[in-house]
């Protein structure tokens, strides 16, 4: 949930993946979900303003076949990926927008967003302003609670109009029609099913604060101090998938999350202490209504094993046995996220690896 700004201040090189695709099925060969796909991984970065005031940086990957010099993302982390160069664009590509945790950073998970890039996906990732490791600001967390939905959103519209639109770095990249998945790590998971559809409902969530205090209720409770006591929708209908990787939400989501209608596939450590599965993710996935929806809980996975936080930070309880090696675990999210998206784009070949074989991981699924 809360990822250190101790974490984000060394700098170190990123992983390249493991060594074991793009649009629509008609318009490419399948690649197996545990394969880098045939690109490079490009990346540029850039800022704008939304509706709603507040600027916000974004980080975007895409596919290309002559990306720039390794780009360093905020001048702290190495890339893999390449300083921008032409994007690999004949036909457009899919769209995932990334959500970070809560204290994280935009690039916080380049294992993933990178990755994706090779496969010809286009990933955009939004900081999430007073949210973030270098402007993080506690007294701004009840509105960044409720903005950040809306910064996913916004997110994907500068995308399109954009990046994307006539005279942009990825002119012709993307079909807004195609809409868009979303997926996020920890607070970025709250974020990625409150965009899919689940609402914040003083009905159910303010009980549910009342004999339970998760670390958003104080946050909840003052919004409905504040404003009227209705349901909060912040779901974007261009959403078809959604991938919450440890995710936080419980004060905010608790008896709301019946209106994610897409399909979910929700990430859980065992040996995770901040979103615990016990008080976060089994409670949020059974909240869950609609099929399908998968679990995977890795036994020996932390909070941050979902991330690139081992990468600043080694020695941390979740980099060190006996929590699992965050390169193991990087490469089940990978190779089952992947197929994930890649079965509900029409690549039925890839329901195999829903799940992978692993004697250390767990899988609840309904379909």
């Amino acid at each position: 949930m809360f990822l250190p700004l101790s974490l984000l201040l060394g700098c170190a090189s990123t992983p390249s993946g493991d060594d074991t695709g793009g649009a629509a099925p008609d318009a490419e060969a399948f690649i197996p979900p545990d394969r880098v796909g045939p690109y490079e991984a490009a990346t540029l970065e850039s800022a704008f303003v939304p509706e709603h005031g507040v600027e916000l940086a974004v980080q975007v990957w895409y596919p290309s076949r002559h990306p720039g010099e390794p780009h360093r993302y905020d001048q702290v982390l190495q890339a893999t990926a390449g300083d921008g160069g032409p994007a690999a664009c004949d036909i457009p590509r899919p769209v995932v927008v990334f959500s970070h945790g809560n204290s994280g950073v935009r690039w916080q998970s380049v294992f993933f967003t990178e990755r994706l890039a090779t496969r010809g996906w286009i990933v955009v990732a939004p900081d999430h302003t007073h949210n973030t490791a270098l402007d993080y600001d506690a007294s701004k967390l009840g509105e960044v609670l409720f903005r950040r939905p809306v910064d996913i959103a916004a997110a994907f519209d500068w995308l399109v109009e954009e990046l994307a639109g006539p005279g942009g770095a990825l002119e012709g990249c993307v079909d807004p029609d195609d809409g868009y998945a979303v997926a996020g790590h920890s607070f970025g998971g709250y974020t990625a099913l409150a965009v899919a559809g689940a609402i914040v409902d003083p009905e159910t969530v303010l009980p549910y604060c009342t004999s339970t205090r998760d670390w958003l209720c104080a946050e909840v409770e003052a919004h409905f101090q504040r404003e009227p006591v209705r349901p909060v929708d912040l779901s974007d209908g261009r959403v078809w998938a959604s991938v919450p990787m440890t995710p936080a939400g419980m004060g905010a989501l608790a008896g709301g999350l019946g209106g994610v209608a897409v399909p979910v596939l929700m990430w859980g450590g065992g040996r995770d202490t901040l979103t615990s599965m016990a008080d976060s993710v089994l409670p949020l996935f059974s909240g869950l209504a609609h099929e399908p929806r998968h679990l995977a809980t890795v036994v020996d996975a932390g909070h941050y094993t979902f991330s690139d936080a081992c990468t600043f930070l080694p020695t941390s309880d979740d980099c060190t046995p006996p929590h699992r090696p965050p390169d193991e675990v990087h490469r089940l999210v990978n190779t089952m996220t992947t197929a994930f998206l890649d079965r509900h784009r029409g690549f039925e070949q890839s329901a195999r690896w829903l799940p992978v074989e692993d004697a250390g991981m767990e899988w609840e699924s309904y379909e």
